[in-house]
């Protein structure tokens, strides 16, 4: 896995289809803060579109992983899910950007599952994909 997409989500663009990406890293770049009904709704897309290990980091890390945590419950009941059903959350508050990607193409391993891409999902009003792309490949 020596590259990444970047998608770049705000309070009001559609949620692209990116079930062909799955199962799929993600580390999720949170800069601007959305409504709550948004983040729900952006944590389902992840979760169903196949995001099985989801690294957060920036604004609002404990509140997205409870959506995300959430989200992985709503689709499957914790009685019957398998192990490759699990979603992995790390959250990295307080973490440079550039180590969050590391770790993304590093360490971050689920038991159960084997992954074919890496997502950066950006939270934000400005494009950043230059300047993450970039970041990622010196990671």
């Amino acid at each position: 896995m020596r590259s990444m997409e970047y998608i770049q989500l705000t309070e009001q663009n559609d949620l692209p289809g990116i079930g062909q990406l799955a199962p799929f890293k993600v580390v999720l770049a949170i800069e601007d803060t959305v409504s709550d009904s948004r983040q729900s709704e952006i944590s389902s897309w992840l979760v169903e579109m196949g995001g099985k290990y989801v690294m957060i980091c920036g604004k609002d890390c404990e509140s997205w992983e409870q959506s995300i945590r959430q989200a992985n419950l709503d689709r499957v009941d914790i009685e019957n899910m398998r192990p490759e059903e699990f979603v992995m959350i790390t959250t990295h508050a307080h973490e440079r950007l550039r180590n969050v990607f590391w770790h993304a193409k590093k360490h971050a391993r689920h038991s159960h599952v084997k992954f074919n891409n890496i997502l950066t999902i950006h939270i934000g009003s400005r494009n950043r994909s230059v300047e993450y792309l970039s970041m990622f490949e010196k990671a």
